[in-house]
């Protein structure tokens, strides 16, 4: 009795929602022509619309302003690539009128009477590779092509020519203190070398600086990426994947990272030896006598860091893909095979006599690299072997 009243409850219930839903036009089969009726332009989603107009508006504004930054930091890029090409040129022009003030006549009583022809040879080996090495230098960070290298290459070459700068500005401003006691330098002409170098190293500090976020880099964090990335680097100068094979893939995949490896090596020991070596041991490698050995190391020191860039490319694989770590690795030869040149012109003895010429000029006026000839002749291998690596 109980369960048929509760059907006859339910039913009644069902009963009274389907007239109700009759009432109110729901009616299951008129839902189509009620659907037909309802015009579209009743149903409207203006918030949304608004919105999403808004929203198309902002971000139309925010790549205006992003555009616009990008042509004024382009515009400012190729601005600090043409101020540091200039101070390339003219540090380049301030090392040679250094160079020519101090070794067109040799101070020392004892080679008062050194001839025009040794003059010449010695100014030449103080270009012969200093100026190759420099000019590729900022050629890689200052021509339009530079944008291919990347970044962590421009950044470690941009480091090295401000050591570089501020070791040459500190060598002819305090020329007594790195020449062995002589001053050869008028204060015009130290005047003049001191501050293009000076300038040429504090704008490529600038130009590294700008080169990360300015608004994240303080004086503090800049000076602890620098230590830390030299540390790294020097860790680093070993090649990653070292093999003694010749014939491995291994090694032929990993090009001339070894060889690029040791000549790094190398030129940082004789970066180093002249400034920690007494006579005539610190004339080694530039043999350039008391006058400029030791300002040269600004130079070899920048070999170094190319060197070093040389080795990571070869690594990466990308040594052949990019112009200017090319172009980096022809200066670098050019400059190795002109020191060798000259180096080998005083030793067979076209200075007055040598080894295979007549005379007695290479023991008379090159002392200094005779009384060292186990790093003169370690030197030697080192510019050979950069010479070999950028075969």
């Amino acid at each position: 009795m109980m369960t048929s009243l509760h059907i006859f409850l339910l039913l009644a219930t069902l009963a009274a929602c389907a007239a109700s839903f009759q009432v109110s036009g729901f009616v299951p089969h008129q839902r189509d022509v009620l659907i037909r009726h309802v015009s579209c332009h009743h149903v409207t989603f203006r918030p949304i619309k608004q919105r999403r107009d808004s929203l198309h508006a902002k971000q139309h504004e925010f790549d205006e302003v992003s555009q616009a930054n990008n042509d004024r930091r382009g515009d400012s890029s190729e601005t600090l690539m043409s101020a540091q090409r200039v101070m390339g040129v003219l540090s380049a022009a301030a090392w040679i009128l250094i160079s020519v003030t101090a070794l067109s006549y040799h101070p020392d009583p004892k080679f008062a009477d050194c001839t025009l022809r040794h003059n010449v040879l010695t100014m030449s080996q103080a270009f012969a590779f200093q100026l190759p090495v420099g000019y590729v230098t900022i050629s890689a960070l200052s021509s339009p092509d530079s944008t291919h290298i990347s970044s962590t290459v421009r950044r470690r070459l941009n480091l090295a020519v401000v050591v570089a700068s501020m070791w040459l500005t500190s060598s002819t401003a305090f020329a007594s203190k790195f020449a062995f006691g002589y001053d050869l330098y008028t204060w015009k002409l130290k005047a003049f070398a001191s501050g293009i170098h000076s300038t040429n190293g504090l704008l490529a500090l600038f130009a590294w600086r700008r080169s990360f976020d300015t608004n994240k880099m303080t004086i503090a964090s800049c000076a602890s990426r620098a230590i830390r990335g030299t540390i790294g680097s020097l860790w680093s100068i070993g090649p990653s994947s070292p093999c003694s094979d010749p014939d491995s893939p291994q090694l032929i995949s990993n090009n001339n990272a070894s060889i690029w490896g040791l000549c790094t090596a190398g030129l940082l020991w004789f970066t180093i030896l002249p400034i920690v070596s007494p006579y005539p041991l610190a004339t080694v490698p530039t043999i350039l006598g008391k006058r400029l050995s030791r300002p040269a190391s600004a130079f070899t020191f920048l070999s170094a860091v190319c060197a070093f860039c040389l080795k990571e490319s070869a690594e990466s694989g990308a040594e052949g893909d990019e112009n200017q770590i090319s172009r980096l690795r022809k200066g670098m030869m050019i400059g190795s095979t002109l020191h060798l040149l000259l180096l080998m012109l005083k030793l067979i003895g076209v200075d007055g006599g040598g080894l295979l010429l007549p005379g007695r000029g290479l023991w008379e006026v090159y002392p200094a690299m005779l009384a060292v000839p186990f790093a003169t002749a370690s030197s030697i291998i080192v510019h050979a072997l950069v010479c070999f690596a950028a075969l």
